[in-house]
């Protein structure tokens, strides 16, 4: 059987591509390249939108004139250091902030640091401190409805039954607070479920959660019932409604 000598074979040459091949793949992982540093459209922006700080400019230029331009120029940079420290803000906190600006006058007679403006962009108003709320949470009476979400969140059992410094309550509700309002700052429902953190039901005694949920249970049935909650109230509605006058049975 004859054989294949690999000495008579004719010797390869390399292939020669045309330079239009060579030039499409090249572009081709250009693009590839590009594609994946773009970033995702769920990623938030790295510096606040060039239409935000254009118009947060002509306010500012309005508000302060010289004071303004002389120490952050005439027009928006979009690499200016404001840009990067307002990321993430909306027109609404922007304009929040610019509110309270006007309102606190007195106080900013000069321009603002930026990461101050950023903060006065995220406050809410009426919102009361977070100390105050705690206070609030002890007794139960809410100037703000954030600080009954998250006080409900915590417990309200918990939280009247608790002294002032209940360390470990306390930091449960700051937790629920924030969450709360993180929600009013951004814009979101104030109301909606907060994810349990330590210290949730699992970890407090049976017979404390029975008990809550108990007095829970009573406080719906009045609340269905339109039983008053003033025992006086309550003692006057029983008699009218059994027909007995106060009068005759004093």
């Amino acid at each position: 059987m004859d054989t294949l000598d690999l000495k008579t074979l004719p010797k390869t040459k390399p292939a020669v591509i045309p330079n239009q091949i060579n030039a499409m793949v090249d572009k081709a992982q250009g693009q590839l390249v590009t594609r994946s540093e773009t970033p995702l459209p769920t990623e938030k922006p790295e510096k606040l939108s060039q239409s935000l700080m254009d118009n947060l400019w002509i306010k500012m230029v309005d508000m302060y004139g010289h004071r303004w331009t002389a120490n952050f120029g005439v027009s928006a940079d979009p690499n200016h250091a404001w840009a990067s420290v307002l990321k993430g803000l909306n027109g609404r906190q922007i304009a929040n902030g610019l509110n309270a600006l006007v309102e606190k006058g007195a106080e900013f007679d000069w321009p603002p640091p930026a990461n101050v403006f950023r903060a006065m962009c995220l406050q809410v108003p009426g919102l009361p401190t977070e100390s105050q709320a705690w206070d609030e949470a002890l007794i139960g009476v809410y100037s703000h409805p954030a600080v009954r979400i998250a006080a409900e969140a915590t417990s309200t059992f918990d939280l009247r039954s608790a002294k002032q410094g209940d360390k470990a309550l306390r930091q449960r509700f700051e937790r629920n607070y924030a969450i709360v309002v993180r929600r009013a700052q951004t814009g979101q429902p104030l109301e909606g479920r907060i994810a349990k953190g330590l210290g949730h039901d699992s970890t407090r005694p049976r017979e404390q959660v029975q008990l809550e949920y108990s007095r829970k249970e009573a406080e719906r049935i009045v609340d269905t019932l339109e039983i008053p909650k003033d025992p006086k109230a309550a003692r006057a509605m029983l008699l009218a409604t059994v027909g007995i006058r106060r009068d005759k049975h004093a």
